[in-house]
């Protein structure tokens, strides 16, 4: 029975290794939930995901507040709408620990991660990654996948928050039009730029 058990953990590495190899764009609708050190649920967000590799990013939370996170691989542009304001930085080489730079970059997971399996649940198999440097935004991702691809994601932090993220709608390997993945600031935004910028 032990073989068993450690037979289906594995399934969760080869599943993350075959999503990430086959992936080349990703759309979804996502639900996040973050929690304090506590366990105690502080934020629930909802949006649209977009990912088209090599290092195209677009999240976009649409409720309870308007806020556009995108990249065209180059350049990063941080949209709040509430606030009427957008920040532009170079992409930073840096975000390797990220979890965007795991989806859309070409992330050598044995060198930067120390890879664990976990027990599945609900179908979903689940692999925790512990980045190897020290100045990681997170100190644990965790991936869960099933047969169709990811399904959610869990983020801890380095002071032990935690952020949940369910994906439903998930579509891969479909055609998205480039220009998702730029941004022109809309007339009268402030526009705070990064010092390399």
């Amino acid at each position: 029975m032990h073989g068993a058990v450690a037979q289906d953990d594995a399934a969760g590495r080869a599943r993350l290794e075959s999503f990430l190899d086959e992936l080349t764009t990703l759309n979804a609708h996502f639900e996040q939930q973050l929690y304090d050190e506590y366990g105690e649920l502080l934020e629930t967000a909802e949006g649209e995901v977009a990912i088209s590799k090599p290092g195209k990013f677009r999240w976009e939370y649409q409720r309870p507040y308007s806020q556009l996170i995108v990249t065209d691989g180059t350049t990063l542009w941080v949209y709040d709408a509430d606030l009427e304001q957008v920040s532009i930085n170079p992409l930073d080489d840096g975000a390797t620990g990220s979890p965007a730079a795991l989806l859309v970059g070409e992330v050598d997971l044995e060198r930067h991660y120390e890879i664990v399996e976990l027990t599945a649940q609900e179908q979903v198999a689940w692999v925790s990654l512990t980045p190897r440097g020290d100045a990681m935004q997170y100190a644990t991702i965790e991936i869960g996948l099933d047969n169709d691809g990811i399904r959610g994601m869990k983020l801890r932090d380095n002071l032990n928050q935690l952020t949940s993220i369910r994906f439903d709608g998930v579509q891969r390997n479909i055609e998205i039009d480039p220009e998702r993945f730029r941004f022109l600031p809309p007339p009268g935004v402030d526009v705070v730029t990064g010092a390399r910028h």
